[in-house]
């Protein structure tokens, strides 16, 4: 095997895979599908194996294929990553870490934790980026951050990522001061009476969410209307006197301030696991070992 094999073409065949063709890929990187397919047949050639087959209209991977798209990901993960380390060390900064994470995550509980991180470590670059759960893992997945923190997903783990969950958070009931119930307790089976603000089906958190009222034989919320961000969706619930499910670091302050009040579930909990994602194979600098060290001690604090 000729291992001269250029990145753009490993990246290409990659692409290939993941959007489930070359057409697809095509439109995706906005360039002609024969440039693709050119592309595709050029790394059959260097390798000297078939990497597709057709099965009817799809293009399904060889065993030679599955072997190679394995290692390809981690040739573009590894190359990503040492471009970062060598940017790094010709700019003389004190290190970087870039961490995806979910909406909800990004927005209020990795913030305090990422300032107080930077806050110990003058000069330290720290960016977090904020994406549905499965946009962070392949983000992870790719190399582009050192790791994703998104909720945690009870499904297989996405090839060549390690996953640890790091402590579960209490899903809230919220309501506006003087809307309905007009206890501050109810049963489960009082939640099909009352009006959810929700959040798109596309979305993890909604997925996880009925995972667990189906458990307790609840099939769907009657929800009035599904907002896309936890700030919209508190706004709604405080104007309109509405309701909904949020995990308590996102409405901590809206409880103690008052603008929201939480409504006890007498018969059931519910929650949202917080799950740390990164590259078995990855290497972490000082800097982005003492920020997994700080989720870490975090999760201590939040199981204690």
């Amino acid at each position: 095997m000729d291992t001269r094999v250029p990145l753009r073409r490993l990246e290409m065949f990659c692409l290939v895979v993941d959007e489930g063709g070359v057409t697809r890929a095509a439109k995706r990187l906005m360039i002609a599908q024969p440039a693709v397919s050119a592309q595709v047949t050029s790394l059959e050639k260097t390798l000297g194996a078939e990497l597709f087959v057709r099965a009817g209209s799809r293009l399904v991977l060889t065993e030679a294929g599955q072997r190679v798209y394995h290692w390809a990901k981690e040739v573009l993960a590894g190359s990503v990553q040492v471009q970062r380390d060598v940017d790094e060390l010709a700019a003389g900064t004190a290190g970087s870490v870039v961490v995806a994470a979910s909406m909800a995550i990004g927005t209020y509980l990795l913030p305090p934790i990422m300032t107080g991180l930077r806050r110990r470590r003058p000069g330290a670059e720290i960016t977090v980026h904020i994406n549905e759960p499965a946009v962070a893992l392949r983000s992870a997945q790719l190399g582009e951050v050192d790791f994703a923190v998104t909720s945690w997903l009870d499904e297989d783990v996405p090839e060549a990522l390690s996953a640890e969950k790091l402590w579960e958070e209490p899903l809230i009931l919220c309501a506006s001061p003087d809307g309905p119930p007009d206890a501050d307790e109810v049963r489960v089976r009082d939640l099909a009476t009352l009006p959810f603000v929700g959040v798109p089906t596309t979305v993890a958190f909604h997925r996880l969410l009925q995972v667990q009222l189906h458990a307790h034989g609840i099939a769907d919320l009657p929800v009035t209307i599904r907002l896309g961000h936890a700030e919209a969706i508190k706004q709604a619930v405080a104007d309109n006197g509405w309701v909904c499910f949020a995990p308590w670091y996102a409405v901590a302050r809206d409880l103690a301030d008052g603008r929201l009040r939480q409504v006890r579930l007498a018969d059931a909990s519910f929650h949202e696991g917080i799950g740390l994602y990164h590259r078995t194979a990855k290497y972490f600098s000082p800097l982005q070992t003492a920020a997994l060290d700080a989720l870490r001690e975090a999760a201590s604090r939040h199981t204690a």
